[in-house]
């Protein structure tokens, strides 16, 4: 049983805002080792899944499934010309989520408030 004093506050108890569940999302796809490596890779400008698979050491298959992981998240986008697929991260997502990361990881905004109980 809680004390008063330990109840949070009413803005403490508050939804999270939408822009800290894309960040969720973002760190979950992230999170996953080879999602990162690609992303990373895709961070130095477009290049099709031959390039992608050579960098990341990886069977076509399986960088293919985290590519198409990444597209459906919004995390990266593809351009198709012909038979080849460019992939390239999606700055307008990126942009949308920079603030929440940001404020998230600043340490500036952590507080040095103790615990009252």
């Amino acid at each position: 049983m809680a004390c008063g004093v330990c109840v949070p506050a009413e803005s403490e108890r508050e939804a999270p805002p939408l822009e800290l569940e894309q960040v969720y999302v973002l760190l979950k796809l992230l999170g996953e080792p080879n999602r990162l490596r690609i992303f990373t890779f895709l961070i130095r400008g477009e290049r099709c899944v031959c390039e992608i698979e050579a960098a990341v050491t990886m069977p076509q298959n399986l960088v293919s499934h985290h590519l198409r992981v990444l597209r459906e998240a919004g995390l990266i986008e593809v351009r198709r010309e012909g038979r080849w697929a460019y992939y390239r991260v999606n700055k307008a997502y990126l942009a949308q989520v920079y603030p929440a990361l940001c404020t998230l990881f600043d340490p500036n905004a952590v507080s040095d408030a103790r615990a009252a109980c």
